[in-house]
């Protein structure tokens, strides 16, 4: 990573149909600055390698390839509330003011002198907080776009009355009922048939099911986290 693979991870953005606007704050090199843009080049979906320091060139040419076939991308916010059941309202408004608490926070971190390291860290760790919460939402309205099926990004649990350590026992064990479902639910997506085989729809029921089951459990974890955090 250096000032020329920034850059030139900019540009590819910039031309494969990403806003600029959205991107500007991000346009100088720095670490947390190329991890954003790293992100917001993934939200297109294209097939870019991410390099590392030293490889400006293979991004040049990925550049050229890609560019020839490629159609303008839509932004991530150019759907409407009106696409998805009300059980997905929070999450299509909450998307949107977790990236916009990101934007400020990133304006605020420009503003820490740069030997005020624990400011800046604590600001950091808020900024990638909203931008994996607005990742949760965006894949809840991407999973029903796709699968018509509905993903919640919050739970309903309440875990105030546990002890401290009922507290830390709950979240140990859902951290591993959550290693083993991804595992699970990863053989699952090896084993799907092609999408010709008379079985496919049945057991991509079955994946998405289980997705949906481990979305929920994480939605517990984060909340017995914070809990244990507000004690």
């Amino acid at each position: 990573m250096n000032r020329d693979t920034h850059r030139e991870l900019y540009q590819q953005y910039i031309s494969n149909g990403g806003d600029a606007k959205k991107v500007q704050l991000y346009k100088s090199f720095s670490p947390a600055n190329y991890a954003k843009l790293k992100y917001f080049v993934k939200q297109l979906n294209i097939d870019v390698p991410f390099p590392d320091a030293g490889s400006a060139k293979k991004i040049t040419q990925t550049v050229t390839k890609v560019n020839t076939p490629e159609k303008p991308r839509k932004s991530i916010f150019s759907d409407f509330i009106s696409q998805y059941p009300k059980e997905l309202h929070s999450a299509f408004k909450q998307r949107y003011d977790h990236w916009l608490e990101a934007c400020a926070l990133k304006v605020e971190l420009n503003d820490v002198h740069q030997t005020d390291e624990e400011t800046a860290y604590d600001i950091q760790f808020k900024l990638l907080d909203h931008l994996e919460k607005m990742d949760r939402c965006q894949k809840a309205l991407d999973h029903y776009n796709k699968n018509k099926r509905i993903m919640l990004t919050e739970t309903l649990a309440d875990f105030s009355k546990l002890s401290p350590m009922e507290l830390l026992k709950k979240r140990n064990a859902t951290r591993s009922n959550i290693t083993k479902r991804k595992a699970t639910i990863k053989k699952m997506e090896d084993a799907l048939p092609k999408n010709t085989d008379p079985d496919y729809r049945r057991k991509l029921h079955q994946v998405n099911c289980k997705i949906e089951q481990l979305i929920v459990i994480e939605n517990e974890l984060e909340k017995l986290e914070e809990t244990i955090k507000n004690q």
